[in-house]
């Protein structure tokens, strides 16, 4: 406990982020946590300091806590395969080489897609949500491949927007509502949301009874994004998609998490296929796996463990093998984003947070 106090504490004197949460914990509880930090460093200095109260912007965690796991349960009830096209289900893609790619491909990012494209600087913000949404759609559909399909991984956003999507077609409702009705609802969840005019986090954020670490300064105004998602593609759409939007604090993630370990929220078959590492890649569906060198440290159990990381200084790993989860909230893009010193930290960090389920 005061090695990781000590750990975090430094971080934040050495820049690495303003401030941040790490949790630790198993299937039966949440074991620990330590906050360090505060929210925002500028403007005005300084915020108000961590606490595990305070959300954090989770960025690319909400690929596999929030899509993945809507796919799974809609694979489950067989809503869907994974070997549906994504012409299938969005019919603006027929006759594109996206619409030929499979759930599965874009789950594992196998589809071809590329990484990464500004594409938000060609959508028009005075255009309604569904507008902007499908001119991001028809800009996605235009992309060329980046390789083959069923090919190299190659880690993509623009998937999991398609996949987003693919949710709202075969459930017939918003991907936000579907979020609180089929996930934070039965798992009695009030510390994560997409950040709406629905979500009662919202509205205490506003109210100040709740606070929310900053991220980037905005390039218009210069004021931190505070309670507004970091990542553009994710903005233009409302704060909703399937890629990005979930704000949450540490312990709505481990919540969210747990599942994943094993229980009764998932059909076991369903939860190991989407647990397996698919065959050539790196990848699960939708989580990431161990790797010489990855953040997630060397003590995971390999064979047994999967993880995801957010680009604002999130991230969650899971120890299925030895019911183990860790937990990791940052806000390493406040003030800018091209602080990438958590790279060395994180797996540091990891290491001795699993030793200390060892003592």
């Amino acid at each position: 406990m005061r090695k990781i106090q000590a750990l975090m504490e430094q971080a934040v004197s050495e820049g690495v982020f303003p401030g941040g949460i790490v949790a630790w914990g198993n299937r039966k509880g949440l074991v620990e946590e330590v906050a360090v930090g505060r929210i925002r460093t500028t403007p005005p200095p300084p915020g108000p300091v961590v606490t595990p109260e305070t959300l954090f912007d989770l960025a690319s965690l909400t690929k596999p806590l929030v899509t993945g796991a809507l796919l799974l349960l809609s694979a489950s009830e067989g809503r869907l395969t994974l070997s549906d096209l994504v012409k299938w289900h969005l019919p603006e893609s027929s006759g594109s080489w996206v619409g030929e790619a499979t759930i599965r491909e874009l789950l594992s990012h196998s589809s071809g897609l590329v990484a990464w494209a500004p594409l938000y600087e060609r959508i028009d913000l005075s255009e309604d949500s569904e507008a902007r949404k499908k001119k991001l759609l028809k800009e996605i559909i235009a992309l060329p491949p980046a390789g083959p399909k069923g090919g190299k991984a190659v880690y993509s956003d623009f998937g999991f927007m398609l996949l987003g999507w693919i949710l709202e077609k075969v459930w017939e409702k918003p991907l936000d509502l579907l979020y609180r009705e089929r996930i934070a609802g039965p798992l009695g969840i009030d510390g994560a949301d997409f950040l709406t005019p629905a979500s009662p986090l919202e509205g205490m954020i506003r109210q100040g009874r709740l606070f929310a670490a900053s991220t980037e300064l905005d390039p218009v105004t210069g004021d931190p994004l505070t309670g507004i998602v970091h990542d553009e593609h994710c903005r233009v759409l409302g704060g909703v998609s399937g890629h990005a939007g979930l704000f949450g604090t540490a312990k709505a993630v481990w919540l969210l998490a747990r599942p994943w370990v094993g229980g009764e929220f998932f059909p076991r078959a369903w939860l190991e296929v989407f647990r397996s590492r698919q065959e050539g890649l790196e990848w699960a569906l939708g989580w990431d796996t161990p790797t010489k060198g990855s953040s997630s440290g060397r003590l995971m159990t390999p064979g047994a463990s999967i993880g995801h990381l957010g680009y604002a200084g999130t991230s969650v790993w899971i120890d299925y093998g030895k019911d183990r989860i860790v937990v990791l909230l940052t806000n390493r893009v406040h003030p800018v984003r091209t602080n990438n010193r958590i790279r060395e930290f994180r797996p540091i960090l990891h290491d001795a947070v699993l030793e200390t389920f060892e003592e």
